[in-house]
């Protein structure tokens, strides 16, 4: 098992006496422990455990015939955690039997029977040291983990048989409250049954179970908790006994991601708003300036030729004041869609609901559009399956629906222009065609200013960008449904309207 807090070759090690002279201890030492010191001498040693960490002194007890005994009592007295391996002549060991064992050293050996396993015995000391390192840092972590956690122990059936304070703090119930009582005191109604099917599925197989859990405090509030079960066995049956339940609260972890993320969204519709109204000022400023030059030039041709206006075609003059009044018209139309769309937008349109004839309808945005059509060259069939469909709604407001899906299929078609109106006792349909290029982001094309254009200024945009969101918040608020399809039949956009009967 790999400890990732424990550092490999953290033992500091003293080796004194007669064995700082074995070469192959030395060497030994040096590669297994993190600092290696050797002395002989009395003051030394001490010197060296006072001032210097020592987790292990190895060696003889006696050097020169003199003994390390009051080095070591001293050493003792003032650092009780330093553990000591001893190696003493057999005589020693008798003359200060007491001493010694008031050293309580980890390990004694006699030199005369043990001097060949040497080696063996230091390995030993250095593994038993590691390990209890080991362990003492994994409690310790374990512990803080505990501390910060909100911890409780269940038996076998999920009752609570122990809660640590943090529990307490946390969801605000005491232990009199809550021991002895399931654990489904902390369910929160959001959470699917599926999170605890799989969650006793795995910790009844004695497996951890993790998940992130929103969990319902005593007061009803709510908190987010990365919750760890795990599973404790008997170690003679192998039987599960108990859980164990570690819950991090993340509540404020969570809160705070998705501050920042709603902080980010916000920037870049900022961002999005600013570009798109940058598009749209280009847009509309070019979709008004058209008409608004032909005003301009047609009434000018008018004024200049007015002294010798009889000499002018009468059927010239009708036409250059038929083109003034349809250019004036279509900068009225812009405007006015302008301010129906940010009434819609702010709830602040009413609606006058009468029962009208579909067809006529239809057929009436249609004539309506015949310049358009002739302007760009487009032609626009209209068929019916016979029928005479009638509906309840906004007349006025169904042919601006119609109004802009028939505007923009004129301006993005090539040459055709199709509308179907179909009818049975469910729904009325009316399907609008072109044979453009058709629309990649269908969703998109409704949303404010979105047109389906590579560049701002680019002249394949041919509208304000306004006119399907308009016809979006339109449906909405008349319920009709709305969806664009590719056109099979001419290869461009199908725009599909539907109106069911039981809505109407």
């Amino acid at each position: 098992m790999e400890h990732i807090f424990f550092e490999k070759k953290s033992i500091s090690t003293l080796i004194i006496g007669d064995l700082v002279h074995n070469e192959a201890l030395c060497a030994l030492a040096k590669q297994v422990c993190k600092t290696l010191h050797v002395s002989t001498v009395s003051e030394e040693i001490l010197s060296i455990t006072l001032q210097e960490r020592i987790d292990l002194i190895f060696g003889t007890f006696i050097y020169n015939d003199v003994s390390y005994l009051e080095t070591l009592q001293r050493i003792r007295k003032a650092n009780a955690a330093i553990e000591i391996v001893l190696f003493f002549p057999q005589m020693c060991q008798t003359m200060y039997i007491d001493e010694i064992n008031a050293l309580t050293c980890y390990r004694y050996f006699c030199m005369a029977s043990e001097a060949h396993n040497i080696l063996k015995h230091f390995k030993d000391a250095i593994d038993s040291l590691s390990n209890k390192n080991i362990f003492l840092k994994d409690t310790q972590y374990f512990n803080a983990l505990l501390e910060s956690s909100v911890v409780s122990q269940s038996d076998t059936q999920g009752n609570i048989t122990y809660i640590n304070e943090h529990f307490t703090q946390v969801t605000g119930y005491t232990p009199q409250e809550v021991i002895g009582v399931n654990h489904r005191i902390l369910r929160h109604p959001s959470n699917p049954p599926s999170i605890y099917e799989d969650m006793w599925k795995t910790i009844i197989q004695g497996k951890v179970w993790r998940e992130r859990v929103l969990n319902r405090n005593k007061d009803g509030s709510d908190f987010w908790a990365d919750t760890i079960i795990i599973p404790f066995k008997d170690e003679r049956t192998d039987k599960i006994i108990q859980y164990i339940a570690i819950r991090r609260d993340i509540t404020q972890m969570l809160e705070e991601k998705r501050a920042v993320q709603q902080r980010e969204q916000k920037a870049h519709e900022q961002m999005k708003l600013s570009e798109a109204k940058d598009s749209f000022l280009i847009l509309f400023t070019h979709e008004l300036k058209t008409p608004l030059n032909a005003i301009i030039n047609f009434s000018q041709y008018l004024v200049k030729n007015m002294p010798r206006i009889e000499e002018i075609p009468k059927s010239k003059r009708v036409h250059l004041l038929e083109q003034i009044y349809k250019s004036a018209s279509s900068m009225l139309e812009n405007v006015t869609n302008i301010l129906d769309l940010s009434k819609l937008r702010n709830n602040k349109i009413n609606f006058n609901y009468t029962l009208f004839d579909v067809k006529a309808s239809i057929q009436d945005v249609i004539e309506k559009h015949e310049a358009l059509a002739l302007e760009h060259k487009r032609t626009v069939s209209f068929q019916d399956d016979g029928s005479e469909p009638y509906i309840s709604s906004d007349e006025y407001r169904f042919k601006q629906i119609m109004a802009n899906i028939i505007s923009n299929a004129i301006k993005y078609g090539h040459q055709s222009v199709e509308v179907f109106l179909l009818s049975d006792k469910d729904k009325i349909e009316i399907i609008v065609q072109d044979d453009g290029k058709g629309i990649l982001n269908k969703k998109a094309a409704f949303e404010l200013y979105e047109q389906d254009s590579k560049g701002v200024t680019s002249m394949e945009k041919k509208g304000t960008g306004i006119g399907l969101n308009f016809v979006k918040l339109l449906c909405e608020e008349l319920h009709f449904n709305y969806r664009i399809e590719d056109s099979k039949a001419l290869g461009g956009a199908k725009f599909i309207l539907t109106k069911y009967r039981k809505d109407t």
